[in-house]
């Protein structure tokens, strides 16, 4: 037959079957209508119906070992072919669609195709081979037709295996999608892809809170513990503390349970008090541990919290009490004062620091009340003015110590009373004085006498430090006249109208000073300081602090002519005209400035500061690694240097064993 004449056969054929079946039908797509006429269904159902027949024959001749064999192997399948979708990425969504998108380009190649062949064998039964290119896997010679309720199946992943072995199909709770389910119901419907990212996340969570554990559970790297001073100063522990010390914190950590200490040292006493103190829990009650009937001597750091009740108590508790040191005694009045100076006969020594409460004139009751017992006294911020300045050089004609800070009444009247009057005023407001002390009958003199001034000739110690009023020089000269062969501790600190006079005073007089403070006496010059240290030797004690004029020439003066008895030296803030030449003198390296601008050479070496124990240079800005290295190879018993504002001192400075610096910064918590 001709070729033209078949097509046209098969034409008319489609037209004939078309005209056959017209009517109402319902909705149906195109690819349904084309595998209609090309009988695909018919085919399906003859298969259908040869497979029943064959299971049917199977069980009549005792087949059944065989489908069960077959049976296993399928559902070895299904699970292989879930396990493969299981084990998919995480973007298994994306993948699907671009698969489904192939497989369906695929499936209509297919289709062209068989109708190709289809018009060439005509209206007869053909059979369509169709390789499915989908997820599930096929066999490649497997025979199958489409039909539209299979559509959803092909396009959800699921085989025809996976639904003969049950199961329903529910939609995900997280992303809406359709999935098949078998065996029992779970708490949660996620389908295989939301499962994993549930997955993940619940890992990631886990693997979070056990890397926050590991970083709680690491332990911090070894470091030297350090502790905070009184003075602000962070130090290295050098060592581990001792039992004794152990136990004492403990006892005052838990001092409300104790209530004796019994047989206790007198350092470790000391120590508990103090850490007592500290700890701000003295008062009233805690401070009977620390009294007692025997107890000659006693202090107390922090008086902040006992009353004057509580304070008039310690005269009924230690009735032999011959020494007493109270700070931060602000809540001591007149009266308490009055009551320890009648209570304890014996008293000798008194500190009372911060005592602001007591008036001028209550402190000079307690001076005429304590007369000549006293051979020590020191106060420090308190209202301590001429009254009281006036009764104790007139009846404490025993002391030999003298301490007055940071007074707020002491004026220059008051300074003028330690030396000779030279005024009717003077003379005058001191003849009152004498005729009460007469009155009285205190002291060693009859009743009645009137006496003349006499000096304080059992002075030897006298600091009279920042005063809050302007001092004259004149005044401190006299007293120097009257009071320096006598003194061997002599501070004068802020007393800054001093000049060069006053040294030269110093110089004729004080012959037997061993501590000198001039800290803020900025009017005195460098050339008249190194005048008085070339007369003078012996001092063990130092501190010309912010003496701005300080030069090399008096340091180089100072250590040789007392550089073998030095302990404490301090040039705190001597920057202006101090160099390192000057510090270099402390290591006995004595240069001289050459004339011409030449460089200084050394023109003499001496031992140099061998016994100095404690150096402050803070805010000396020509102080560096290199002279400190030379100064501590020299001086051997250097303890401590006081470094702060020092900016050339770094880690790389001199160290040893029992040298510790203090302010430097590069030292860091």
């Amino acid at each position: 037959m001709d070729p033209n004449d078949r097509a046209r056969g098969n034409a008319a054929g489609r037209a004939g079957g078309r005209s056959k079946g017209a009517g109402i039908r319902g909705p149906s797509s195109a690819l349904t209508d084309y595998l209609q006429e090309i009988g695909v269904t018919e085919h399906f159902r003859e298969r259908r119906r040869r497979e029943a027949e064959e299971r049917a024959a199977a069980e009549q001749g005792g087949q059944q070992g065989e489908q069960q064999q077959q049976a296993n192997a399928e559902a070895e399948n299904a699970d292989e072919e879930g396990a493969e979708t299981e084990n998919a990425e995480p973007d298994h969504e994306e993948t699907q669609d671009v698969e489904e998108e192939t497989a369906d380009s695929a499936l209509a190649a297919d289709m062209q195709h068989a109708e190709d062949q289809a018009q060439e064998a005509g209206p007869s039964t053909v059979t369509v081979q169709i390789k499915a290119k989908g997820k599930g896997k096929r066999k490649k010679d497997e025979e199958s037709d489409y039909e539209p309720e299979d559509e959803m199946t092909v396009r959800g992943g699921l085989n025809r295996s996976s639904a003969r072995k049950g199961g329903r199909m529910h939609d995900c709770d997280m992303c809406g999608k359709r999935f098949l389910v078998r065996g029992e119901m779970p708490d949660q419907l996620l389908c295989a892809a939301c499962r994993r990212s549930k997955d993940k996340a619940s890992a990631a969570d886990a693997a979070s809170v056990a890397r926050r554990a590991r970083t709680v559970q690491k332990k911090p790297a070894a470091r030297h513990k350090m502790r905070k001073t009184e003075g602000g100063l962070l130090e290295f522990e050098a060592e581990l503390p001792t039992l004794q010390n152990l136990c004492v914190r403990a006892i005052a950590r838990h001092l409300d349970q104790v209530d004796s200490l019994g047989e206790v040292s007198g350092p470790s006493l000391d120590r508990l008090n103090r850490i007592i103190s500290k700890l701000r829990v003295l008062d009233a009650q805690t401070m009977r541990l620390f009294m007692g009937a025997d107890r000659t001597s006693v202090t107390l750091y922090d008086c902040t919290r006992i009353d004057a009740a509580g304070l008039r108590r310690i005269s009924d508790e230690c009735p032999m009490l011959e020494r007493l040191d109270l700070q931060f005694c602000g809540r001591m009045d007149g009266a308490s004062l009055l009551a320890l100076a009648q209570g304890l006969p014996k008293l000798q020594h008194v500190r009372l620091d911060g005592a602001f409460l007591v008036r001028d004139t209550e402190w000079a009751a307690f001076f005429r009340e304590a007369g000549g017992r006293l051979r020590s006294f020191s106060a420090a911020f308190a209202g301590f003015g001429p009254q009281a300045m006036r009764a104790l050089v007139t009846h404490c004609v025993n002391i030999e110590s003298l301490r007055l800070a940071e007074c707020s009444d002491f004026d220059d009247d008051c300074l003028a009373m330690l030396a000779v009057p030279i005024t009717e005023y003077e003379e005058a407001e001191q003849e009152a004085e004498r005729k009460l002390r007469a009155e009285t009958g205190k002291g060693k003199h009859a009743v009645g006498t009137v006496l003349s001034w006499q000096p304080l000739a059992q002075l030897r110690v006298l600091e009279l430090q920042r005063p809050h009023k302007p001092m004259v020089c004149t005044t401190a000269r006299r007293v120097v006249r009257a009071l320096g062969a006598q003194l061997r501790v002599l501070d004068m600190s802020g007393f800054r109208d001093l000049d060069d006079g006053f040294m030269g005073d110093m110089g004729d007089h004080a012959t037997s000073l061993q501590e000198l403070a001039l800290a803020s006496c900025d009017s005195i010059t460098g050339d008249a300081m190194a005048a008085f240290f070339a007369r003078r030797n012996g001092f063990t004690r130092v501190d010309l602090g912010r003496c701005y004029m300080l030069t090399d020439n008096a340091v180089q003066e100072l250590v040789r002519h007392s550089g073998a008895t030095l302990r404490h030296l301090s040039l705190n803030s001597v920057d202006d005209s101090l160099t390192q030449n000057g510090l270099l003198a402390l290591a006995g390296q004595m240069f001289e400035q050459c004339v011409g601008g030449k460089e200084p050479r050394l023109a003499e070496q001496t031992l140099g500061c061998v016994g100095l124990e404690v150096l402050d240079v803070s805010w000396v800005r020509s102080t560096t690694d290199n002279v400190l290295e030379t100064v501590v190879s020299q001086c051997k018993r250097l303890a401590s240097i006081s470094v702060y504002g020092c900016g050339s001192v770094s880690a790389f400075a001199p160290v040893r064993p029992g040298l510790k610096y203090v302010g430097r910064e590069c030292d860091t918590l």
